[in-house]
C-alpha cells in the first residue's frame, strides 16, 4: 500500500502542467462541506537532520516546503480548490545517517457549490507540526516553548477548561458574564489566543478562533464572530481545544449547528427579531442567537443552522472601532534597525520599545507574537528577537493604506522578484516561494502566484542564535 501511495504521488508530481494563476491553499481544517471526488495522497519524506534543526515547524523545513509547494501546483492543474493537510509527523524513530523520515497525508478536494467556508475542527487536533525528534547530540525539544521562547513567562501562560459549555442569561457564556473584570475572565478561561486594544481604548480578547469578550474596562459583550479575523490573522491563532472543539449549548442543550426546528423545539418561546436572528432579555442583559442558512446537499431547500450568539448588556455595544496601530514613525525606525542588509548583532528585544508592543495573538501555544501593526508581527526569545513577519493585515476589510512596502523598504527588501535574484543572488527560486538560508538569518517570502510580477504576500525573517 506504501509503494501504491509512493507511486501514485510521483506520477502526480511528474505529470500535472504548473499552471500561472493564484494556486490552491494548503489548509488544516476541515470544509463545512466538500464534494465526493477528493484525491488522497500519502508519500514519507527524506528530510536533512541539519535543516530540521534550522525551523521549529516541520511545515517551513525547506523538504516538507517544496512539496508543499508542489502539490499546491498539482491541485491548481487539477482544479481542486485546495489541499486538506490531514497529518505531517516526524518518524518516531531516529533514521540511520543524516537524514530522518516525515510523514504527510493529504487530501485534495473541491467545496460543494456555495459553501467554500472552513469549520472549526482540525483535520488532525493531535498533531503538533513541530520539530521534536532528538538529533544525534542536539535535541529539539517536544515542547515548542523550549524551541522558540515567547512575550508572557510561561507560567503566565494558562489553559483553562471552562467550568461549563453553556449559554443563558442566568449561567452567562460558559461563565462569563456581563460587568466582569478581565481578571475574572482569565481566571474562567485562560490566556487569551488574541489580546489586541481598539482605538477607542476598549479591549477584544479572542478564544480560539471565533469567540470573543469585549471589555471597557469591564465585559460588555461576550459573542462569537468568524468576520472580525482575515484569513491571515485565523491562521495565525492557534486551534484552541476548549473553544474550537467542544460545542456551545444554548440553555444548556442546543448546540451549535442545530437545525432551527429542532432548536425551536428545545428553546421554547423568543423574540424574532428576524427569521434568523432570536433574542431573549433578562434584566439588563440580553441574549441573542444567531442562525444561518446552509445547502450541504444542492437541493432547493436550504437548512437554517445555529451558528452563533451574542450576550451583551443594554444597550449592546457593536465592535466598530478599529486596532491601535503603533506610530508609524517608530515602526520604521524600529524596523530599519533589524534589517539584515546591515545585521551586525543578533537583533535584541529591548529595540522593540514598549509603544510597539500593542497587541498579543498566540500561535501554537505559549508562540506569542507582538504586533505593532496589523501587518508587522514581532517573536521574542527571551533578551533577543526571534523571528519579524509582514503580512497582509490580520483584520478583515482594515481601511487603511497597504504597509508592506512602507516595511520592505526599511528592512532594505526588494519588493519585486528581479530585485531580490539581484539583492540575493544565491536566494532559491521555487516560483511563489523564494527561499534563503545565511548563517546569521533565513528569509522566507510568498508570493500570490509564481508569475513574475506577483506581489508578495508574505515575508518571515528567522534571526539565528549564535552557537
Amino acid at each position: 500500500m506504501h509503494c501504491y501511495w509512493t507511486l501514485l504521488t510521483l506520477l502526480l508530481l511528474s505529470s500535472w502542467p504548473l499552471q500561472a494563476q493564484s494556486l490552491a491553499p494548503i489548509v488544516e481544517f476541515l470544509p463545512e462541506c466538500k464534494q465526493d471526488d477528493v484525491l488522497p495522497v500519502k508519500t514519507t519524506l527524506k528530510v536533512r537532520n541539519n535543516n530540521l534543526l534550522r525551523f521549529s515547524q516541520l511545515r517551513d523545513v525547506p523538504e516538507v516546503a517544496r512539496y508543499l509547494q508542489q502539490m499546491r501546483e498539482n491541485a491548481s492543474a487539477r482544479r481542486f480548490d485546495a489541499v486538506l493537510l490531514q497529518q505531517l509527523k516526524q518518524a518516531e524513530y531516529k533514521a540511520p545517517g543524516n537524514n530522518s523520515d516525515v510523514f504527510v497525508q493529504l487530501e485534495l478536494f473541491r467545496f460543494c457549490d456555495g459553501n467554500d467556508a472552513l469549520s472549526d475542527t482540525s483535520a488532525d487536533p493531535g498533531s503538533s507540526r513541530q520539530i521534536r525528534q532528538s538529533l544525534g547530540t542536539l535535541e529539539v525539544k517536544t515542547s515548542i516553548n523550549t524551541v522558540v521562547a515567547f512575550a508572557r513567562a510561561e507560567s503566565d501562560y494558562k489553559l483553562i477548561a471552562p467550568p461549563h459549555m453553556h449559554v443563558s442569561l442566568t449561567e452567562g457564556a460558559m461563565g462569563v458574564k456581563p460587568q466582569m473584570t478581565a481578571t475574572q475572565v482569565q481566571a474562567l478561561w485562560g490566556t487569551p489566543s488574541a489580546d489586541l486594544v481598539l482605538q477607542d481604548g476598549s479591549r477584544l480578547l479572542g478564544y480560539g478562533r471565533r469567540l470573543w469578550v469585549l471589555l471597557d474596562p469591564l465585559v460588555k459583550v461576550v459573542f462569537t464572530d468568524s468576520e472580525i479575523l482575515s484569513g491571515v490573522g485565523r491562521n495565525l491563532l492557534e486551534f484552541h481545544p476548549e473553544f474550537d472543539e467542544k460545542p456551545w449549548l444554548v440553555d444548556g442543550k442546543v448546540p451549535y449547528k442545530k437545525d432551527m426546528v429542532q432548536a425551536s423545539l428545545q428553546l421554547g418561546s423568543w423574540q424574532k427579531k428576524s427569521a434568523l436572528l432570536w433574542r431573549r432579555q433578562l434584566g439588563t442583559q440580553q441574549l441573542s442567537v444567531q442562525f444561518e442558512e446552509f445547502n450541504p446537499e444542492s437541493v432547493d431547500k436550504n437548512t437554517a443552522l445555529l451558528t452563533g450568539f451574542r450576550l451583551s448588556g443594554q444597550p449592546d455595544h457593536v465592535v466598530k472601532s478599529p486596532l491601535q496601530q503603533a506610530p508609524m514613525a517608530d515602526v520604521l525606525t524600529f524596523v530599519e534597525s533589524v534589517n539584515v542588509r546591515n545585521l551586525r548583532q543578533h537583533p535584541l528585544a529591548s529595540q522593540l520599545l514598549p509603544q510597539l508592543r500593542v497587541h498579543q495573538m498566540v500561535q501554537r501555544r505559549n508562540l506569542i507574537w507582538w504586533l505593532p501593526t496589523t501587518q508587522l508581527h514581532v517573536l521574542l526569545q527571551k533578551d533577543k528577537i526571534s523571528r519579524l513577519k509582514v503580512t497582509a493585515p490580520i483584520i478583515r476589510n482594515l481601511q487603511q493604506p497597504d504597509q508592506f512596502p512602507q516595511l520592505l523598504k526599511a528592512l532594505q527588501i526588494p519588493i519585486s522578484k528581479a530585485g531580490l535574484r539581484l539583492a540575493f543572488p544565491d536566494m532559491q527560486d521555487y516560483g511563489d516561494r523564494f527561499q534563503l538560508y545565511r548563517d546569521d538569518f533565513d528569509i522566507l517570502i510568498e508570493f500570490a502566484s509564481d508569475e513574475e510580477h506577483a506581489p508578495i504576500e508574505l515575508l518571515e525573517i528567522i534571526y539565528h542564535y549564535p552557537h
